[in-house]
């Protein structure tokens, strides 16, 4: 009997868990956390972002459940 090739899942069906250990460019980065290209690379050379992963040839990314966990670590401002 012959196997059917598999289909890669779609994102749609992936669980919530497997979503975030995708890669995020330095674009998305931007944008989910509202800090410059600057900004990021600073706080990286202190220590205190996550670090970016070689994706490919002169390709970098972070992974996404990192930085959303550094989201959440951020400190809440009192009212």
């Amino acid at each position: 009997m012959k196997d059917k090739p598999t289909k890669p899942p779609s994102p749609d069906s992936v669980g919530a868990s497997d979503r975030s250990e995708i890669f995020w460019d330095l674009r998305t980065v931007t944008q989910k956390t509202g800090l410059s290209r600057a900004t990021i690379y600073r706080y990286m050379a202190r220590g205190a972002f996550p670090p970016r992963r070689k994706v490919g040839p002169g390709r970098v990314a972070w992974l996404a459940s990192e930085v959303i966990s550094w989201s959440f670590s951020r400190p809440v401002i009192a009212r």
